[in-house]
């Protein structure tokens, strides 16, 4: 076998792992009852509250410093 052919064949390997690790991603979220963008638009949703409270807690403490 040539160089290149090893390459290809790794490459292909590697490139079959990968989706092989996104389907099992995707399986465990409908699991979870969550359809394409859902888990997404939720985990965005968590993050811009946490922000928000972060947010909060700084202006508390520059009133409090200042």
């Amino acid at each position: 076998m040539t160089v290149k052919n090893k390459n290809v064949e790794q490459d292909y390997k590697t490139s079959v792992t990968m989706f092989r690790s996104w389907e099992r991603d995707i399986k465990r979220l409908e699991k979870q009852g969550y359809y394409g963008t859902d888990y997404y638009i939720r985990r965005v949703s968590e993050l811009e509250k946490e922000v928000q409270i972060l947010k909060n807690k700084i202006k508390k403490m520059k009133k409090k410093n200042a």
